[in-house]
């Protein structure tokens, strides 16, 4: 009798790898840091409140980034930060590779959105909005989402308005990921490699 190369994968084992595989990529979008502002209570005083009374710094160091420029904002059904005619974030200790958030202008001019790494500008993008007579003009989009990324990772945010007013775009659900997160997409093929792998194992297993 010929001695058994491998040894013996029953189907409950390819199951338990493609559940494994599954679970690998729901943990990679669930690693994703998401800041939506609503864990904060912002405090209005009480003779003269000022969407001004509340301005967001170092609330979310832990979380991996510092605000300047801005403020928790709760005067809507939940929490925003309204950004001056400059504000910034800056990224601490690990250096996202994406960052995304939904951005309203508060004056129908455009957002201006400049990103850098620590050797320096790595792009700039902008909302719809008002940009001046030179320019094709399209109607502020509410929450209308951005995005950038970079393989050398993201170090600083500089977020201006057009018309450079005190205020000027109210921000919501701040999403920022790292590069050590392996992607969605990486993972399902690595599951479905294993899963290969054991079918081929159970298969010449039965062979011999």
């Amino acid at each position: 009798m010929r001695a058994k190369l491998f040894p013996v994968i029953s189907f409950k084992s390819v199951a338990a790898l493609i559940v494994l595989s599954l679970a690998l990529t729901i943990t990679s979008y669930a690693s994703a840091t998401i800041i939506n502002f609503d864990d904060l209570n912002p405090v209005y005083d009480p003779e003269n409140p000022c969407w001004c009374d509340n301005p967001l710094t170092d609330q979310y160091a832990s979380k991996g980034v510092l605000i300047s420029g801005a403020w928790v904002n709760g005067a809507n059904s939940h929490n925003v930060m309204l950004t001056s005619n400059s504000a910034s974030l800056d990224f601490v200790n690990a250096l996202p590779t994406f960052v995304s958030m939904n951005i309203t202008s508060e004056h129908d001019d455009a957002i201006f959105l400049s990103f850098y790494n620590t050797s320096g500008l790595l792009g700039v993008i902008h909302t719809a909005g008002w940009m001046g007579p030179d320019n094709d003009y399209i109607p502020t989009i509410p929450n209308e989402l951005v995005s950038f990324s970079s393989a050398t990772g993201i170090s600083h945010i500089n977020i201006e308005n057009f018309y450079n007013l005190r205020t000027g775009a109210s921000i919501d659900n701040l999403t920022f990921t790292y590069s050590s997160v392996p992607e969605p997409t990486s993972l399902v093929f690595m599951g479905l490699g294993l899963i290969a792998l054991a079918w081929r194992r159970l298969k010449i297993t039965k062979d011999f």
